[in-house]
Formats: C-alpha cells, structure tokens, sequence
C-alpha cells in the first residue's frame, strides 16, 4: 500500500525548510508527498519560475522521494468572467508537473460558474499531460456525485477521481452508511484516497478558533480522533494509494510511522 502526506504552505518556514519537512516524512517511511507548486515560488503571473523550478527538482531528488503535486485551491474553471487567468495557472501547474516529472496532479472541481468550461478545460489539460502519463484526479470539495459528474463528462483516460473521505462524511451529515454508499459510487474512478478525520458536522458554523470545540467542519484531524470508520471504508478498495492530509503543524509532527498509520486506519 503506497500512503503520501500533505506537505502544507504553512510548514515551510524559515526554521523548517523544505528538505527538512521531506526528511522527516521519508523517515517515518512514507512513499510520496503532495506539495503546492505556487506557494514554492514556482509559478508567477500564471508563468513558471523556471529557476525556481530547478532549485525544488534538487532538494526533491536529494531527499529522494516521489512527489505528486496540487492546484491552488483558488482556480476555477467555471469561473467565466476570470476564466483565462484561472486556465493560466492551472496550465502553469500542469507544466510544473511534466518538467518535475510528478504522475499525479489533484485539483478540486469548481463550486459555481459555467460547468462546461471546467469540464472543456480539463479537457485540454489531460490532453497536455498524456504523452507524460500524467493523471489528474479531481477533488470532490463534498458531494462525491457531482465530482464524479464531472470526472465522466471530461471523458479522458487519465482523469479520475481524488476521493476524499473526510469531505465526503462531510456531505453525508456524519451518517456511516451513506459514507460507505457514497464512497462506493467513485470506488472505480479513485486514483488516490485522501484521508483526515472529522465528526460529519456542519453547523452551526463558528468562528475558525472555535470549531473543534463544537466539533464542526473540515477539521483536518488525525484518523482516529474523529468519527469517521475508515477500516470499513479501506474494505471498499484495492491497491489504491492513501494521502494524509493534516493541517496543523503540531499534529503533523506527531504523524505516525507509515507501518503505524496502517494499523490505526485499519483498526477504525
């Protein structure tokens, strides 16, 4: 089972470097990272940095460990009015993926704008990057129906589905059943299962500080530490590759051993 960690922005400091961050996840044996290109300096007015480029290729080849890489969640192709700046960037990334040589590219699905202009952007994109058998998997932001909408009207090999379990018990109001029902739906579409914790709530919202203590939204949190049945959810899928996502810095150095992780997914 290959399992990768989120290397969050905010982990990036002038006390923590990048090799850094990576060294401690490859420590704890873990196959790849996800990391965002932009927030690197790479991408600039909807243009590549290449000198930056070839300064993160040598710290991510040093540390030696593979990488996938991640849209900024800000570009929407629905968007009809900004449109062309959102494509410049996303095409930006797309291009930082084939140059770095990552496989995978995740972004999330647009929430409001025209849904033809996502689906014929993406379109374009996928064509991009299949000569370098790159995929991009799509992000259901929460309901796992309408991404799936998206992923089969784009209609390419090489999109897919970047199911993430803990927006989807999200949607599904914090009842395990439709979870596993929802999660079924995209099961043959998952190129990567994204994995953090929650208690399926959604209101009443509250300010950011406050939302673990009513225990509501997308709180990022280690498996285990919220409700989700993720050994059922495992039960539903094949060899297809686990990506942590926990934000906060603290939590993230308390990450387990990859070997540790798999006892505790299972074990939920």
């Amino acid at each position: 089972m290959e399992i990768g960690v989120t290397v969050y922005p905010h982990f990036v400091t002038k006390d923590k470097t990048l090799a850094s961050v990576l060294a401690d996840v490859k420590i704890k044996n873990y196959d790849f990272v996800s990391i965002f290109p932009h927030t690197l300096g790479l991408i600039k007015n909807g243009v590549v940095v290449e000198k930056k480029l070839r300064n993160v290729e040598t710290t991510l080849r040093g540390v030696g460990i593979d990488y996938i890489v991640r849209m900024p969640t800000s570009v929407n192709l629905r968007d009809h009015i900004y449109y062309t700046r959102h494509f410049r960037v996303a095409r930006a990334i797309a291009d930082v993926a084939i140059k770095l040589g990552a496989k995978v590219i995740v972004m999330q699905s647009g929430r409001t704008g025209r849904l033809d202009l996502e689906i014929e952007a993406i379109q374009q994109l996928a064509d991009m990057v299949h000569p370098f058998d790159i995929k991009i998997a799509l992000e259901n932001t929460f309901s796992v129906k309408d991404t799936l909408y998206v992923v089969e009207n784009v209609n390419r090999e090489n999109v897919g589905f970047a199911l993430d379990v803990a927006h989807a018990f999200l949607s599904a109001q914090g009842d395990a059943d439709k979870l596993l029902e929802d999660v079924k739906l995209g099961t043959d579409k998952t190129i990567i299962l994204m994995i953090h914790d929650n208690f399926g709530k959604l209101f009443p919202q509250v300010e950011p500080e406050d939302a673990l203590a009513y225990g509501v939204g997308d709180l990022h949190l280690l498996p285990g530490e919220g409700n989700i049945p993720f050994g059922k959810v495992l039960r539903l899928f094949g060899e297809v590759p686990l990506l942590l996502k926990v934000k906060n810095p603290e939590k993230f150095a308390k990450v387990p051993t990859k070997q540790g992780l798999i006892e505790l997914l299972t074990s939920l």
